[in-house]
């Protein structure tokens, strides 16, 4: 829960890992921005607020863009069928939203992986484990379900075909539509909980 102190003794006895696994597992969730230390407290659970959902939105229009380009650029054959494929299975869900949000993702790790650039994919891997509750906001608009598988294939067409200028555009504009069916929504809901 949101603002819940983590205590690493009792976190230990519930996993029965070792104090040294868990604080090592409380700094990687910090650096993703899970978790936050504060003097006195402890480690405390991370709420994201709407600034920090329009920070986040902002930096994956322009990573997703590059992934886009990246991907029409570098991709094998069976990245593009893979991706294909992706797009299928979105396309079978459209009408489920929390499948239709996994079915993103899985579509997204197959445009990262055609992308061929590791430091990208860890970047975006980060980002996207504090986006999860933004994505099922944006999806919650009506209609966006409909413009987001929408704009999901105009990027497959354009990835696929090697359109390299246009695959990132698509990628970046996807991106933009998503912060504008959640800010708002996120701004009368308040902050989230990670």
């Amino acid at each position: 829960m949101p603002g819940q102190v983590l205590v690493e003794r009792e976190l230990c006895e519930a996993t029965t890992a070792s104090r040294a696994t868990v604080r090592e597992a409380l700094r990687q969730l910090e650096s993703e921005g899970l978790v936050h230390s504060t003097n006195g407290r402890g480690t405390v659970v991370a709420t994201l607020s709407v600034e920090d959902a329009r920070q986040i939105y902002e930096v994956r229009s322009a990573l997703e863009g590059v992934a886009g380009r990246l991907f029409a650029i570098r991709a094998t054959e069976a990245d593009r069928h893979a991706l294909r494929a992706a797009l299928i299975r979105l396309e079978e869900v459209a009408e489920d939203t929390r499948q239709l949000a996994i079915a993103k993702t899985e579509f997204y790790d197959v445009l990262v992986s055609g992308a061929k650039n590791t430091e990208l994919k860890h970047i975006l891997d980060s980002i996207n484990r504090r986006v999860t509750l933004v994505r099922a906001v944006s999806l919650s608009k009506p209609g966006r379900p409909q413009e987001s598988l929408a704009e999901v294939r105009a990027i497959c067409e354009a990835a696929v075909a090697g359109d390299a200028a246009r695959a990132e555009e698509l990628c970046r504009l996807h991106v933009e539509q998503a912060a504008e069916a959640a800010l708002p929504r996120l701004s009368e809901a308040g902050d989230l909980d990670l």
